[in-house]
């Protein structure tokens, strides 16, 4: 058993891939910020090789592009988008992707006061599909980003990447609803930060499917060392854990 403990601990066996994590600062109730510097320390402390990066809100996108620009190697940008804003919102990400390079989109639709599935998202699914690129969506909040209305955008847009940021995360009626969905809609991939059960990391792996399952921080929220060991106390063999750590996020990047 003790072989077991210690060798479960061992995330240093893995490469991987931070599906989701942000830069900048967050206010009232979070006060707490997270700089360049910080990333790139916690990158190398935790063997990550590269992080998907977004914002602290849709004000704030020229700070990922500078460490995108600092760092091509190991950040991998999002535009934080408030759909609400309609026009110039929908014009500032034709931008971003076809002029800055951004690989994509993220909505945090709490914050921003609209519903995952309200028409106004429409406009962002098909830039990102007219670019090739996917749509993350924040999940596990009433009544802005439930995972039925992420599950209906993925129905309205059924080529487009959509990536379920916590999988439905603390509440457990919403983690079952976030594997209903993927298992529904094949566009639909699943990001571990914030999930309240590691067990369904591995009935998500098992039921949704070995490609659509990523491992992600979401720094400043979480820490490393919870969503490690969440995942590496999945159940999942060691080819499951290369898998959720590395391989599937690497794929959608392709």
């Amino acid at each position: 058993m003790a072989d077991n403990i210690i060798k479960s601990s061992d995330f240093t066996r893995f490469r991987k891939i931070d599906a989701h994590t942000h830069i900048g600062a967050f206010g009232s109730p979070f006060n707490i910020d997270f700089n360049t510097d910080r990333l790139l320390e916690q990158m190398e402390a935790y063997q990550i090789e590269k992080t998907i990066l977004c914002s602290s809100s849709a004000y704030s996108n020229d700070d990922t592009l500078a460490a995108f620009r600092q760092h091509p190697d190991k950040i991998v940008p999002l535009m934080w988008i408030n759909c609400a804003q309609g026009q110039p919102a929908y014009d500032l990400l034709e931008h971003y992707l076809r002029d800055e390079h951004f690989y994509g989109a993220k909505l945090q639709s709490l914050f921003d006061g609209y519903t995952a599935d309200d028409p106004c998202v429409d406009p962002v699914a098909e830039l990102c599909e007219k670019y090739g690129k996917p749509l993350f969506v924040h999940s596990g909040h009433p009544p802005f980003s439930l995972p039925w209305q992420i599950g209906l955008l993925a129905e309205r847009h059924p080529h487009l990447p959509v990536v379920m940021i916590h999988m439905g995360h603390a509440h457990g009626v919403y983690v079952d609803a976030a594997i209903t969905m993927a298992r529904r809609y094949d566009n639909i991939w699943l990001e571990t930060s914030g999930t309240s059960m590691s067990c369904q990391i591995k009935n998500a792996y098992d039921n949704v499917g070995h490609e659509r399952v990523m491992f992600g921080i979401d720094s400043p929220f979480h820490h490393p060392t919870v969503e490690i060991q969440k995942v590496m106390a999945c159940g999942v063999g060691d080819e499951g854990l290369e898998n959720i750590f590395y391989n599937n996020a690497a794929k959608l990047l392709m």
